[in-house]
């Protein structure tokens, strides 16, 4: 497994209804958790607001973002 996935193995088990915080995706890409609310809100990564105004990132979401990442695709 690529070292960028190490984050996904705690939930690589995870149904696919599982969610990660913006915290848990900012490790996996290596970036700052501002850096990915400001993914979040320009639509280079798909997200979901709680009623509480958290934003929550799907998990096969962001497994499919890391390995396009890891290809040489957007979003790093």
């Amino acid at each position: 497994m690529n070292a960028r996935m190490e984050p996904l193995r705690a939930v690589a088990s995870a149904p696919d209804t599982a969610f990660l915080s913006r915290g848990d995706v900012a490790r996996l890409f290596g970036v700052s958790p501002s850096t990915v609310t400001r993914w979040a809100r320009t639509g280079v990564l798909p997200a979901f607001r709680t009623p509480g105004g958290h934003y929550r990132f799907r998990f096969e979401d962001m497994r499919k973002a890391a390995a396009d990442s890891a290809a040489g695709l957007r979003p790093v």
